[in-house]
């Protein structure tokens, strides 16, 4: 492929690849010096060419005999230039985008069920995995880098995928990943305190997850008017709006819910069609996963009944309130890694708890350090008991993560935890703790793989060593 059929100008320049890594350069690779807040490609150039770059994409001129495209935003230019090179795939597929602090994963698990209720193929990209006609890839990031991204597409177009849903994250956004792509509906769950190492403040986090709902992202937006950003997002947009909630006016709402440990049950108003919507999985915030899904469908034209059917087809989401039934206890496996995230699993969880809740939790490292001790404070408060741990440390002492948790629970005076650094001893010390009818709540990685320790993954699953643990001691 030219450079020219990338968008540079008329340049004839015969390209074989993209590449963003210097040390992944083959020969006749296009390589992007892209600029970060901790590296800059810039520095990485002549490296690339060393390895046989073709051409380099810069902003600013390099002393390096190469083809140089000075551009102003090599970010953007690269989304550009990977949509191009791929045959612009996305234009093959209807995309959904769903962007939002929580619950991302479950709403987009719950609308590729419900197009597939409909009768129609739907590729999934997000934190857990990139699924599409049969095939389950690992996901290393929430959103993919362009490159990768829009190769995905290109295979999920050639497949015969009719529908794309996938998680639109606040960092995909910033660093300009999804620019180039049309999405048929932008969609926005919550917002609440996530990511400050990376935006710095709230404001600029909202920013972020704002700058999704204009005519350059997406043709139409379904907005939660519940949330207070959502309001406000619903008010500013220029998009066609199908907004939802259960407490404000909206399109599609939902009244009645009845909860418990099997999952959820309320009457679903879609824009006055009317029925009873049954889900497996428990817990209010469900509710609002559920009726952004139904919202999304319904700014695709789909009807209720395909709703209905969609959400009841789930039977599991992995990492997201998964229960391991024990002779001993119940264990419940999730997500949550943000204050108002584990906040709404405590709170399901209280809904239906005949006894003590356990919870077993850390923070990651080397990411926002600012709800840390807000996270100790709320699992102290809403667990009878908890084990601070580590939850993939990265490059910070595990034990520093460890200590600025507890500040938080010291902070009130909570004495009901214990720190050990060991996960797996952790949730040993749980399980040994709870007795018949308590639930032990072990948060943060849900259906992750492995713990991230000083840039190593070293394979690991809560799940699996639950298990484990529970045929070692016959629970």
């Amino acid at each position: 492929m030219r450079l020219s059929e990338l968008g540079f100008s008329d340049d004839e320049t015969e390209i074989t690849g993209l590449a963003i890594d210097s040390s992944k350069v083959r020969h006749g690779d296009l390589f992007f010096c892209l600029v970060g807040r901790e590296n800059d490609g810039h520095t990485f150039a002549a490296d690339a060419v060393s390895r046989g770059a073709a051409a380099i994409v810069v902003e600013r001129r390099l002393a390096l005999d190469v083809k140089q495209i000075e551009v102003e935003d090599t970010r953007h230019a690269l989304a550009l230039a990977a949509s191009a090179f791929y045959g612009h795939p996305s234009k093959r597929l209807k995309m959904i985008g769903v962007t939002g602090t929580n619950g991302k994963t479950t709403t987009t698990y719950i609308v590729k069920s419900i197009i597939e209720a409909a009768g129609h193929s739907c590729g999934l990209i997000g934190t857990n995995a990139i699924e599409y006609d049969g095939n389950k890839l690992d996901a290393w990031l929430t959103t993919p880098d362009p490159i990768e991204l829009h190769a995905t597409l290109k295979d999920m177009a050639d497949a015969g995928v009719e529908y794309v849903v996938m998680e639109v994250s606040a960092h995909a956004l910033a660093l300009k990943k999804v620019n180039g792509i049309m999405y048929e509906t932008a969609a926005f769950t919550n917002f609440s305190r996530d990511h400050l190492d990376f935006f710095g403040d709230m404001q600029s986090y909202a920013e972020s997850k704002k700058s999704f709902f204009t005519t350059e992202h997406a043709r139409s937006a379904v907005i939660n008017v519940d949330d207070t950003l959502g309001d406000e997002i619903a008010h500013e947009t220029k998009l066609s709006t199908v907004t939802y909630g259960v407490e404000n006016p909206s399109d599609v709402f939902g009244i009645d819910l009845e909860m418990s440990a099997y999952g959820l049950e309320y009457v679903i108003n879609m824009s006055d069609s009317v029925g009873k919507i049954k889900f497996n999985l428990t817990g209010r915030f469900n509710m609002y996963n559920t009726l952004c899904a139904a919202a999304i469908a319904q700014s695709l034209g789909f009807s209720l009944p395909s709703v209905i059917s969609g959400v009841r087809n789930i039977k599991k989401i992995d990492g997201r309130f998964n229960i391991i039934n024990t002779v001993k206890c119940s264990v419940i496996i999730d997500f949550a890694h943000t204050d108002d995230g584990i906040a709404n699993i405590l709170r399901a969880i209280k809904e239906f708890a005949p006894a003590r809740i356990i919870t077993v939790f850390g923070c990651g490292g080397n990411r926002d350090k600012t709800k840390r001790a807000v996270m100790g404070k709320i699992v102290s408060q809403m667990s009878d008991y908890c084990f601070v741990t580590s939850d993939n440390p990265r490059f910070e002492p595990p034990q520093e993560i460890i200590g600025e948790i507890v500040s938080g629970i010291k902070e009130i005076g909570g004495k009901n935890y214990t720190a050990i650094v060991d996960r797996k001893e952790a949730i040993k010390a749980a399980l040994e703790m709870a007795e018949k009818d308590d639930i032990v709540l072990i948060a943060g990685k849900g259906a992750e793989r492995y713990n991230d320790v000083m840039g190593v993954k070293q394979p690991y699953n809560d799940e699996q060593y639950v298990l484990e643990i529970a045929r070692e001691f016959g629970f």
